[in-house]
């Protein structure tokens, strides 16, 4: 953002500050219309909050009252907490003392000075005003007129604060979560017209940045295909319930995502875990897609924009990336480009590690070595600057063919050109109903071929059993079994696809070492050898003369014995002579050492009973 339009925004932030036009005493004291809250909350959340307790995402914090911040806590969990998204949590355990709790709690953020209030994330600012709304008739509309005039006081001037800070550089979900609450604040009192004319102006640009053609959000992310499209569902049913029309770009979005987020899951309904992705609840997703999406099961069948690939045979689902990372989105960017999960049924075999916002934890989990592809240990395919932009970002191209129910995808990359791998190639082949694919990655190189290592990190609930060359894999009710023509290895591994991080295994292959081929040695020639050559070579010029058999005068005639002049003597039979400089050249070379195949080929194949 440059310096004039920060000052601009800076401004018109100061300016909302002020209250509306008409004064506060134009607000009504309860709002015309709530909205209602579509997604189930945890009552032992909610318990835990009533003993003073605050839990999300891992983290546990004490909560004391007025503090909404404190140096030692995660972003997320700061940003979360001061969301109000937790009162859903205290309206599903339904108790009087939930209630008094969500009361006391609300009031002591709208008892705080307007000017010392961290208002300055529209987003979070938007799930608050959207969750104060919603629960609305859960911890309000039973207290009394001061407090119930005095949160609708708060929540004019924290929808002014939305407008006046959008639009933002950023464009992601939390931009959506911040028209929400904008939407919100204009069903609650329409009377304040700016509010929703304010929407209407910034929901259409902002979707068609976001969301691709084919329904794939821009962020390539499948965690944040969800996240939008819970936004999107919530403002549907609030621009419905109000008999609003609904802008044409927001029913064009959910229809073409809904199809994505389906074609993203796998048996076991859990998210491929591509680009930043963590675990989200099943039954969410299903809620998510449902809200989203209510006439019916619809899967995409291609995600050409998105460059994803997914090939389904049978009961097996095979997922690919196959894209470059989106460098307007670095926080999300994984370089897990190429690379692939597989499942059959309900069981998940292999996957990537996923994601976590820890520090330490974030940075390798976004490198290639965390994903279900082939790595350069001593060269990262892409690396982001201090800054966490993206410095480096490759090319990818991909292509998915159909045959039947057999299904081929080919994807090659040039981000290993700088370490001397010309092309990355990397062909799957999906077959036999589902019951075998094959693959293929390989180096392109013009010298040799750098070290490189194959990954298959498996899901936690996979058993591995060694079997001599094969590797066996145990699922809920199958087994499929490894096999590659390079070194194979079961190596440690994490995943973060479930609730907590638990530890798994990997499949780790390294490339065969190929033996050089040898040029013929030719020994240098003894003194007899020489000479017996010599003499061959004789004849062979005297039969090639054309000799006049008719004159008698041409012929010399030849003796049955050779003379004694024509034999070497003891003498020198016996006499060694130094090899000559030719013949020390010729001597043999030590062998050139190994080299490392290009390639590897590997196979999973499920083996029926």
């Amino acid at each position: 953002m440059t310096g004039g339009r920060r000052w601009l925004r800076d401004l018109r932030f100061s300016l909302a500050l002020l209250g509306p036009l008409g004064g506060m005493r134009s607000i009504p004291v309860v709002p015309e219309q709530t909205v209602r809250d579509l997604w189930p909350g945890d009552a032992a959340k909610g318990e835990r909050l009533v003993q003073g307790t605050a839990s999300h995402d891992g983290e546990v914090r004490r909560l004391h009252a007025g503090h909404w911040s404190e140096p030692d806590w995660p972003e997320n969990f700061r940003d979360w907490l001061q969301g109000f998204e937790w009162l859903r949590d205290l309206r599903e355990l339904g108790s009087d003392s939930a209630r008094t709790r969500a009361r006391i709690l609300v009031a002591s953020w709208i008892q705080q000075p307007i000017a010392d209030t961290p208002l300055q994330n529209p987003a979070i600012t938007g799930a608050r005003i959207a969750s104060w709304l919603s629960h609305y008739d859960f911890f309000a509309a039973s207290a009394d007129e001061p407090y119930r005039r005095a949160l609708m006081h708060r929540v004019v001037l924290e929808a002014r604060t939305i407008m006046a800070l959008l639009p933002t550089d950023r464009h992601d979900w939390t931009v959506l979560q911040a028209l929400k609450g904008l939407l919100a604040a204009a069903i609650a009192i329409p009377g304040q017209t700016g509010f929703l004319s304010r929407y209407m102006k910034l929901i259409d640009p902002e979707l068609e940045r976001q969301i691709l053609p084919d329904g794939c959000h821009a962020s390539r992310s499948p965690g944040a295909q969800l996240r939008v499209l819970r936004e999107l569902a919530e403002m549907r049913l609030m621009l419905q319930s109000t008999r609003i029309p609904m802008p044409t770009s927001l029913a064009s979005a959910l229809d073409r995502m809904a199809p994505v987020l389906r074609a993203f899951r796998h048996g076991d309904g859990r998210l491929a875990l591509f680009n930043g992705t963590c675990f989200h609840s099943p039954a969410l997703i299903d809620l998510v897609i449902a809200r989203a999406m209510p006439r019916g099961h619809v899967l995409a069948r291609s995600m050409k924009d998105g460059r994803f690939g997914r090939a389904a045979s049978g009961n097996t689902v095979l997922l690919v990336d196959g894209g470059s990372s989106a460098a307007d989105y670095p926080d999300l960017a994984h370089a897990g480009f190429l690379s692939m999960e597989l499942s059959s049924g309900r069981s998940q075999i292999v996957v990537n590690c996923g994601s976590s916002p820890k520090k330490g934890w974030h940075e390798a989990l976004r490198d290639a070595p965390a994903h279900s592809v082939l790595s350069i240990p001593a060269f990262p395919p892409m690396t982001w600057r201090n800054d966490g932009q993206i410095e480096t970002c490759p090319k990818v191209n991909y292509r998915h063919t159909m045959s039947d129910t057999d299904h081929l995808i080919e994807l090659e990359s040039d981000c290993y050109r700088p370490a001397g791998g010309e092309t990355y190639h990397r062909r799957l082949f999906l077959a036999r109903e589902g019951a075998d694919l094959r693959g293929e990655d390989r180096l392109d190189c013009k010298g040799d071929t750098p070290e490189f290592v194959l990954r298959f990190h498996l899901h936690p609930l996979i058993r591995v059993e060694l079997e001599e060359t094969d590797i066996l894999l145990h699922t809920h009710d199958e087994v499929w079994r490894f096999r590659s023509d390079g070194y194979s290895s079961i190596e440690e591994s994490m995943y973060f696809g479930g609730p907590t991080p638990v530890a798994t295994q990997q499949i780790v292959v390294r490339p065969a070492e190929i033996e050089p081929e040898q040029p013929a040695y030719e020994a240098p020639l003894s003194a007899e050898d020489a000479t017996a050559e010599q003499i061959s070579v004789e004849e062979v010029s005297v039969q090639e003369e054309e000799i006049d058999l008719s004159s008698a005068e041409n012929v010399s005639p030849v003796s049955e014995e050779p003379t004694a002049s024509a034999l070497p003597s003891d003498e020198e039979t016996h006499v060694e002579e130094p090899l000559s400089v030719e013949a020390e050249a010729q001597a043999p070379e030590p062998p050139p050492p190994p080299r490392l195949a290009s390639a590897i080929r590997w196979a999973f194949t499920r083996l029926d009973e």
